[in-house]
């Protein structure tokens, strides 16, 4: 009966410690998308587009991770670093739960194979389920 306890806590720990937000483990905020506007149109068979956004009052100029926009067309972006950024359409937004909604399954697959084998291994040995008869001579 304790095996069971056992079984049932770790289950639980694993899906809480699985579901619980991103947030409250550390994890950095995802980017928040700015309004930008393109400055310099790219063919996109050769090149980019050249965003231009306020960032705390001052102007900052990128290449977007993209092409084929009109000048002066606004865009929503987050920056990505290095003097490149993304629409923010093409980046995913909130936590990623598919993923760990296959590690909660994973864990749980594994605990119910690691108490079927604990069951198969100290089960009591029964009877077949079909006694044969008595022969009759």
């Amino acid at each position: 009966m304790f095996i069971l306890l056992v079984v049932g806590l770790v289950g639980i720990g694993v899906a809480i410690a699985l579901l619980v937000p991103s947030r409250v483990l550390g994890a950095a905020d995802p980017p928040r998308p700015v309004a930008a506007t393109v400055v310099e149109t790219g063919s996109c068979g050769q090149g980019m587009d050249t965003v231009e956004w306020d960032a705390g009052g001052e102007k900052k100029q990128a290449t977007l991770d993209g092409c084929g926009h009109r000048e002066g067309e606004t865009v929503e972006i987050v920056t990505t670093g290095s003097g490149m950024v993304s629409s923010a359409a093409s980046v995913p937004a909130g936590p990623p739960v598919s993923s760990r909604l296959t590690a909660l399954l994973l864990c749980m697959a594994a605990l119910a194979g690691g108490f079927y084998a604990f069951l198969f291994r100290y089960a009591p040995l029964r009877a077949p389920a079909v006694m044969p008869g008595p022969r009759r001579g």
